[in-house]
Parts: structure tokens; sequence; C-alpha cells
């Protein structure tokens, strides 16, 4: 053998002369073909000024110095082509191509990586069981194949279980811990699920794989309110700002109003109407004020007085909006014939509609069973909570409805209830001596969370709580008022007001005062006094706390002799005494500030 069987490197023979020739050529091809790089591998004849060294692959069909050199790869070498020919497996880089090249042993083929039957990849990371497939990356992307490049142009990505009680879902997580899941989970149904703490999930929606309906295990939250601006018109075509994307509309208008058309209609869209105010509106039924596209077919106007919603769906095919639900279409007033019109609209669950104001009385010989319309033994209710209900039970239209109390103590904690109308109802004791009107509780003596404005005036409150108690968005006037001892005689938590609107006495002392918890404690404008008797002690007179906000209004607060700490306002709060100085607040210590309070 006088050359390697692989490389065809010459052997140096025994005894042979100048041995370095042949080593020299060895040399060449192992610089030939060792970590083969090649310019490329298109040319069929060789290039006019090659450089020492390069090399080609020989394209098929070579000619010239190349002829019948196929394949082969060329290196111009001490102003000489050499030539190897190839073995299967050989590999070259292509320079021209920027890719590797193998020789099969019939042709040179693009070598390309297999990713089939891998065990697991991983992108950016480490693919570990149970997750043979990992990625890390900012984005990922799946585009299909066009039909200019063979493809369909669509694009499906499946996610296939074993069978119907395994899972098949895509988890959405907040730093691996599952916040959202939806897919085949542990049945054939879609489901969307959603979990506080990736540890228990509650069903969002169930869809039928059968019939396709949808089942809602919780809640329909209408999200997408508007509150347009008051209706000062009657309306053709109408329009709101927002309404594109509304599901909920609060509407309100000025006086007695039109509707005859809603624009906005797509087949199937549901909407909620609202009167947020006190004037009816009427959606008129096919009204050719409005565009066809725009219109009602409600089978007859309907009407929305204050406080009364309509569902309505659009018809695509009818363009027209339609009613999937309304108010009642009974007459509430009409009830002249019936022999209790009362228990008749009682039972309709219809409102007593007031065409005047209505006071109930309430005093201690009275009965709950009376109708509380007469100031006697048999016509007064007993308790004032009886008159609260009855309030709340009526349309008070533009009338104020007034509850008298009579002189007597009563025990009875009050919640206040919302109400139907636009005026305030008022509960009263005896305006020239409140403390006749006595409310002695242990919880607190009057409480508003129900929204909404009620007035207070002439009573004394004596309570082992609050005695005005404003929370929930709650509301409370109050004058008059003699309050007794406390744990707060005023306190009005977060979004909640407990306002002064006349002058009041204080006969007994209080843990606070007055306590804005998040809440509004104001006394009003117009300089009331707030008469002080005895000795009283109090641990904070004035607290505002939690973005709470207390405005003095200009009042004075007198007499007594007062002990405890004047005030303090903390976090984020405010304490506004115009100008009233430290010693604004009775006490015998000095007031203070916390983190983020102010006093002015």
């Amino acid at each position: 053998m006088t050359d390697t069987a692989n490389l065809g490197l010459p052997f140096i023979e025994g005894s042979q002369a100048q041995k370095h020739v042949t080593h020299n050529d060895a040399l060449r091809i192992l610089d030939a073909t060792i970590q083969i790089s090649v310019l490329d591998k298109t040319l069929t004849a060789p290039p006019v000024s090659p450089n020492e060294g390069d090399r080609h692959i020989v394209a098929v069909g070579a000619t010239g110095h190349w002829s019948g050199r196929d394949d082969a790869i060329a290196t111009w070498q001490d102003g000489v082509w050499v030539f190897l020919t190839p073995k299967a497996g050989w590999c070259a880089w292509s320079v021209a191509d920027s890719a590797m090249f193998v020789y099969d042993g019939a042709t040179w083929r693009e070598q390309s990586a297999s990713f089939d039957d891998v065990d697991k990849l991983g992108i950016n990371t480490i693919a570990a069981a149970p997750n043979l497939l990992s990625v890390r990356s900012n984005a990922a992307l799946l585009a299909s194949i066009n039909a200019a490049d063979g493809g369909t142009g669509d694009m499906r990505v499946q996610v296939s279980k074993d069978d119907t009680a395994h899972t098949a879902s895509v988890v959405f997580s907040n730093n691996y811990s599952g916040r959202a899941e939806f897919g085949l989970v542990g049945s054939d149904a879609f489901k969307l699920k959603v979990s506080a703490d990736g540890s228990s999930f509650t069903e969002a929606f169930v869809i039928d794989q059968g019939t396709g309906n949808l089942t809602l295990p919780h809640g329909l939250m209408l999200s997408g309110v508007i509150a347009p601006t008051q209706i000062t018109a009657n309306q053709n075509d109408y329009a709101p700002a927002g309404f594109a994307g509304a599901s909920m509309v609060q509407l309100s208008a000025d006086a007695a109003r039109t509707v005859s058309g809603l624009a906005g209609g797509a087949e199937g869209r549901v909407v909620c109407l609202l009167n947020v105010g006190s004037q009816t509106l009427t959606f008129l039924d096919d009204n050719a004020a409005s565009s066809a596209a725009s219109r009602f077919a409600l089978g007859g106007n309907l009407v929305l007085a204050g406080k009364q919603a309509a569902l309505l769906r659009y018809d695509g095919t009818a363009a027209r909006w339609q009613a999937l639900s309304r108010p009642g279409l009974l007459a509430a007033n009409n009830l002249s014939d019936l022999a209790s019109p009362a228990t008749a609209r009682s039972n309709l669950g219809v409102r007593d509609v007031l065409a005047a104001g209505r006071t109930y009385y309430v005093r201690t010989d009275g009965s709950d069973g009376n109708t509380g319309l007469a100031d006697s033994a048999g016509g007064a209710f007993l308790t004032i909570q009886k008159a609260i209900d009855a309030v709340a039970a009526l349309d008070l239209s533009i009338f104020q409805a007034t509850i008298q109390v009579r002189n007597g103590t009563f025990t009875g904690a009050l919640q206040l209830k919302p109400y139907v109308g636009a005026l305030p109802p008022i509960i009263q004791g005896n305006s020239a001596t409140p403390a006749n009107v006595l409310l002695n509780t242990i919880a607190p003596c009057i409480v508003n969370d129900a929204g909404g404005v009620w007035k207070v005036r002439d009573l004394k409150l004596q309570s082992g709580d609050a005695g005005l108690y404003a929370k929930n968005g709650g509301d409370i006037r109050f004058q008059n008022i003699d309050f007794g001892s406390c744990a707060y005689h005023l306190r009005a938590d977060a979004d909640s007001r407990v306002v002064a609107t006349g002058s009041c006495a204080i006969s007994g002392a209080a843990t606070y005062h007055a306590y804005a918890n998040g809440g509004t404690i104001a006394y009003g404008g117009g300089g009331f006094t707030f008469a002080m008797s005895g000795s009283q002690t109090y641990s904070i007179f004035a607290i505002a706390t939690n973005i709470g906000f207390i405005d003095s209004g200009f009042t004075t607060f007198s007499g007594g002799t007062i002990g405890g700490i004047r005030y303090l306002s903390q976090r984020n709060s405010m304490i506004d005494t115009n100008g009233g100085g430290a010693n604004f607040f009775p006490g015998s210590t000095a007031g203070s500030i916390g983190l983020g309070g102010v006093y002015i």
C-alpha cells in the first residue's frame, strides 16, 4: 500500500530518497481535506486568478482544467489545481451558501439538523419531564403556510387528550401559579376556570359540546356603564356618547321626555336602559321620527318611570330594538274600584305613588299593625323602623315623606332604607325640646348604608355605639339634635357623609365626637352652634383617618368643661377649621397630625 485508505495520504517508503517531498504532499492533502471550507460549489470552470489554497467543489458538467472532475474538491496549490476525490461522509462548509454540505457517495447535499422523535426539546431553556417541550421567550409565533408556498393558509393548534375524563386545556399563570384555565377540563364540555391562588379554581362558564348552550354558574356583571348627560329634549336616533361599547345606560331627564329611536343596533346586541332620574322617559313604538334601523318594535310604547329599567335586544333581521323585559304594565294608582287598593298594590308588587306629601306618625301607644297615617293610638305606628319601611315602599315622586315621632323613649336601632323619589324623607321629633324624644340603643341609633339622603332632626341620641352612622354611600343631614353619651356622636365611613344643617346640643360625652373614617363630616356653612353642657371627657374629640374629611363650616363649640385630645388628622386625611386654629375643637390636650394628615 502506497497511500492511506481514506484520505489517500502517500506513505514514505523505506530507504526512500527525498522523503520530504512525500511528506510535504501528505501535508498538502491534509491541509486541503481537514476542516474543509470551500469558496463555493457552483463553478464548472476554474476561476481566472485563484489564490494559493483556494478550494472549490467542482460543479457537475466541469470543463477546461476541471473537465472530468465533477464533485471533486479542487485546490490551487503551487500554481496548479490539485483534485481530491471525496468519499461518502466527507463534509465541507460552503462560504457562498453559508451552509454545510455532506457527500453521500453520489452527490453533495446540504446537511440539516433533524428533530424527528427527540425525547425532549428546550428552546432557550432546559426541558425536563413533565414539560418535554419548554420554550422561554418574550413571544411565540405560529403562522400558516400560504397557498403560493404549497400550504392552505390555515393555522390550527390542537391539544388532544386520551379520553373524556381527562383534560386538554391551556393554563395562564402568574409566576407559575395558575390564574385561569380554559379547554376541556375533566369532560368534553368547554370550560373557563379562574383562580386567585393557583390551587382553588372557580368555573366562570361552561359551554355544552352538544348544544352550544352557555351556562354561567356565577353572576353576570354588566360593567360597560355609561351615564349620558341629562336629556333636555325629545330624542330621535338617540346616540349618547360611549353607547357603542355600553351594556348599561343610566338615563335621566329634566322633564317627561320621549325617545323614538336608538342608534347603534347590531344583530343580537343586548343593552339595559335604567332611568336613574325622577322624570318619565317614554320609548315610542315604531315611530317614524327616527330612521328605520334605530326604531323600537315594542308592541306599544315603553314607559320608564324613575328607578325603572328595561332590557332591549336588537333583531338584525327586523332591524328593530325589541324588549326582553320591561316594567309592569299595571297602572299603580288605577285601583279605585278595589276594596283595598293598598293591599292590591302590595300583592302586585306595585309602589303607591304619592300625589302629595305624606306624614307617618309614631307613638309609644301606637301599633305597627296601624296605617301610621293618624296621630292617635289607633292610627300611629309603634316603632320608628316600621315608619321607615313604609316610606321605603312608596314612590315619593316629587313629594316628601315625614316621620313624626311623638315624645317618649325608643330603644330600637334604626336602619334607613333606599327610597324612590326626588326629595329626602324626614325623621323629626320635638323641635322645642329634642330630649323629649329619646333614641336609646346599644347598636348605632341611626344607620344609613343604603345610599341616598335622609334628614334627621329634633331628637336626642344615646348609644353604646354611634349616634348617627353613614356608610356604603349613605348620607345623613341633621339639625337640632341633642347628643347624649355615645361611643361616636357622628361617624362617616368611606364614600359617606354626615352633614349638620342647623345648630345642636351635646349633653353627653363620647369616645369620639366626630369620626371621619374615609367619609365626610361637615358642619354646614351657616355658623351653627354646638352647645355643650356639664363635664365631658373624650379620647379624641375630632378624628379624621383613612382619607377622611372634617369640615367645621364656621361652627362654634361652646360651654361645658371638656377634657381629652382636641383632634387627630392622619392617613392622608384633612380637618378644615376655616382658620379656627389649634384650639378650635374643645378639649384639654393639644391635637396632633399623624402620617399624611392635614389640619387647617
